[in-house]
């Protein structure tokens, strides 16, 4: 988690990037969700170059899947 924690911390400096969000499982130890919020027009479709040096590094500690996922739908609560 150390090293995850590091590394979105060293993608947040992407300017592009509007949010990322790391969340541990509660039950499961050591799994987790990164997520990071990008607005773009074109979705690339295994993820942004960003997410793939993320994705190679975490592979060589164990990662084992990982998704691309559009927002459809968005509701702010103030």
């Amino acid at each position: 988690m150390e090293i995850l924690l590091e590394t979105v911390a060293l993608a947040s400096r992407n300017e592009q990037l509007q949010s990322s969000l790391v969340y541990s499982h509660y039950s499961a130890p050591g799994g987790f969700s990164l997520i990071l919020v990008w607005d773009t027009e074109v979705v690339p479709m295994l993820g942004s170059d960003t997410a793939m040096l993320i994705l190679d590094g975490l592979k060589q500690i164990g990662l084992i899947d990982h998704t691309v996922m559009i927002e459809r739908w968005r509701n702010e609560v103030i």
